[in-house]
């Protein structure tokens, strides 16, 4: 141990630079490792853009809750120095996949920058922009799930020290802040799809010399696609990439959600490839009418918890006496439901089945058979695996399954009473 800062003990550093040091510490309240970045005496209180990160910080402790963004658990500021405590992520940043040897898959850059889509625009509802993004801001925590963190250059709504200074890193800059124009979440596009640029290629499409001729190359050279540099990638990301990096922000995306379904595309495998991955995961179960109340951090659980199949058509997947307890979901593809053979209903993508047995909390016989008509994708979910889901997403997913109950019991009695008025 290294001593203690505030109420952490400090076990050893883990990095350095011009403003703060950020080490490995303990909390022995949690029981749990943090990290803890300490801002340097002699560069806070009279250096006002250090103050302003320690100030974009603090100011979004507790604020920002989502699975794909570093928490910011405390923020301390008292006259031994400032420092902020944050949640500790493992894997280190993404820089050192960014040389040509040492490049990820394809389709795992992909499901990177599709989940940095959600947090950055997550982050932007909550009034941020993070100003920042660079290859050594996105931190891995396990295979290609990442958070972003760092949000010391942000600008946050309604909070005056952040708005007052042009920062971030030269090559990931984009042209509008050069200018001082308005920032919006094109801002933060512009930077990511640098990244993405970086992570595809090994190579930075706007780099210079010198700091001036690298700003000079992003408001004026135009890069070559990545696959001039990368012959293997598919056309379609280079379209992405291009479009991310735009001068004007009116000719990138309009949404982090356009930019998000365009990623998933790309990366979306064959139907008969095995692997589901996490982007078809979320964008399957956000697009369900049932889960259109629960927020992206509880769809993100519910993705991963999920047991995801890919089924031929003419697959049974429920058969009615049998007994379970899993709820499932139609992430793709088509399923008709059917009683002693008789068609009562078909389900589409978004739709789920065997919620009775979820809400009534121990397994049931199946009142019904599900059958798939066309080749799909279907999301299982068991009783165990919805109980270790966080309280939160239980009740938003028991008052989801209650409404769907409740629709389906009034078209029931609709049928029914239709049937029991005799004709005139």
């Amino acid at each position: 141990m290294l001593g203690r800062i505030g109420k952490y003990q400090i076990k050893r550093e883990l990095g350095s630079g011009a403003a703060s040091t950020v080490y490995l510490a303990y909390d022995e309240f949690y029981n749990a490792d943090l990290a803890v970045k300490v801002y340097h005496p002699d560069s806070g209180a009279q250096s006002e853009p250090t103050r302003g990160q320690f100030v974009s910080e603090a100011a979004l402790a507790g604020k920002l809750a989502h699975p794909h963004i570093v928490t910011i658990l405390d923020a301390v500021a008292d006259e031994q120095g400032s420092f902020v405590a944050m949640e500790f992520v493992p894997g280190g940043n993404l820089h050192r996949y960014t040389t040509p040897s040492r490049l990820l898959p394809v389709d795992d850059v992909v499901q990177i920058a599709f989940k940095c889509c959600g947090a950055l625009d997550y982050a932007f509802r909550e009034g941020v922009v993070h100003r920042d993004i660079k290859p050594a801001n996105i931190l891995v925590a396990e295979g290609t799930d990442v958070k972003v963190g760092d949000f010391g250059a942000a600008f946050i709504t309604g909070i005056e020290t952040t708005q007052h200074w042009r920062v971030g890193s030269p090559s990931y800059i984009a042209p509008e802040q050069i200018r001082d124009q308005p920032l919006t979440h094109q801002t933060d596009m512009f930077s990511l799809g640098v990244v993405l640029y970086e992570l595809v290629s090994g190579a930075r499409p706007f780099r210079g010399s010198n700091t001036m001729e690298t700003l000079d190359r992003v408001l004026r050279a135009e890069p070559p696609p990545p696959s001039q540099i990368r012959p293997d990638l598919p056309p379609a990301l280079d379209d992405i990439v291009l479009r991310m990096i735009q001068k004007s922000p009116g000719d990138r995306y309009a949404s982090w959600a356009e930019l998000a379904l365009e990623l998933a595309h790309v990366g979306r495998l064959s139907l008969f490839d095995q692997a589901v991955h996490d982007t078809e995961k979320y964008t399957a179960l956000r697009s369900a009418s049932l889960l259109s109340a629960l927020n992206d951090a509880e769809i993100w659980e519910l993705a991963r918890i999920g047991r995801w199949t890919r089924v031929p058509s003419q697959t049974m997947l429920v058969r009615e006496g049998e007994t379970g307890d899993s709820l499932f979901i139609l992430g793709a593809g088509e399923a008709k439901v059917t009683l002693q053979g008789k068609l009562l209903d078909v389900l589409r993508k978004g739709d789920c089945f065997g919620e009775m047995a979820l809400v009534q909390g121990a397994a049931a016989t199946r009142q019904a058979s599900v059958a798939t008509t066309k080749d799909a994708l279907v999301a299982e979910f068991s009783r165990a695996s919805v109980d270790a889901l966080s309280l939160a997403c239980q009740l938003q997913l028991t008052r989801a399954m209650l409404r769907t109950l409740a629709a389906r019991l009034a078209f029931a009695n609709v049928r029914v009473s239709r049937v029991a008025v005799p004709s005139s």
